[in-house]
């Protein structure tokens, strides 16, 4: 049964899912990081086809149910948001999977937590935050009644180009990085050269007429390649214990 749970951190609550409070010894827990200002809820169904492992998923500040404080939106709050509702959630290790934005996000987290996280899923984003432009505050608000103004806006203004590449050297973990091979994609080939000279276990694996959603027009062969990288994960987690 999935459930509402949340973690706190200078206290902002901050949502997530929880697929099941036990870590089943075979199966690696995962915990999914959405991207810009999306919620927990944009991954359910995911969670609910990777049942029984326990699977976890996050809504940013100002998204879902979370808070929507003023401030607090600069990619540094944001991974230290993701580490509270690890260390509130997880005991052990665990996969981490994150789209879009929520990848330089994830790069972050797990550069911090090297030993926690046993594997990591990128999917069609380069290793760096972007700063965001006015245009994209219009754009969202323009589109989305849910988002509170306040949260969007403090997102844009908070916003600094950061690059990552250099901390992809910190990440041990096998690595999976999805890229679409279509038109949209937001990861292209010069980056994911990059993903691969700078990562020492990575597959890069392209849905050739995807564009950045990844899962679309072919959701199933996404999903395989999703459920194969988290299996072999399990496999070797086996082999240790």
């Amino acid at each position: 049964m999935i459930r509402d749970a949340w973690a706190l951190r200078s206290g902002v609550r901050l949502h997530y899912l929880d697929s099941g409070e036990r870590e089943e010894v075979d199966r690696i827990p995962l915990m999914y990081i959405p991207g810009a200002l999306e919620s927990a809820e944009n991954f359910r169904s995911e969670m609910e086809k990777l049942a029984p492992r326990r699977t976890l998923a996050i809504s940013w500040r100002g998204a879902g149910k979370s808070d929507a404080p003023e401030t607090g939106y600069s990619l540094e709050d944001q991974v230290a948001d993701a580490e509270a509702v690890m260390e509130a959630a997880l005991k052990g290790r665990f996969c981490l999977m994150a789209y879009s934005t929520g990848v330089p996000r994830a790069i972050g987290l797990a550069a911090r937590h090297p030993r926690r996280v046993a594997g990591l899923i990128l999917i069609d984003y380069p290793a760096r935050y972007p700063a965001i432009p006015e245009s994209w505050a219009e754009r969202v608000l323009s589109s989305s009644q849910k988002i509170p103004e306040r949260a969007v806006w403090a997102v844009q203004r908070e916003s600094r180009e950061v690059l990552l590449w250099d901390r992809l050297r910190e990440i041990r973990c096998p690595v999976l990085v999805l890229r679409g091979g279509g038109e949209g994609s937001l990861l292209k080939e010069a980056d994911a050269a990059l993903f691969r000279e700078r990562l020492s276990r990575v597959e890069i694996a392209v849905m050739p007429e995807a564009g950045h959603d990844v899962w679309n027009p072919d959701y199933d062969r996404f999903f395989r390649t999703v459920v194969s990288f988290l299996e072999e994960r399990d496999r070797e987690a086996r082999k240790t214990v």
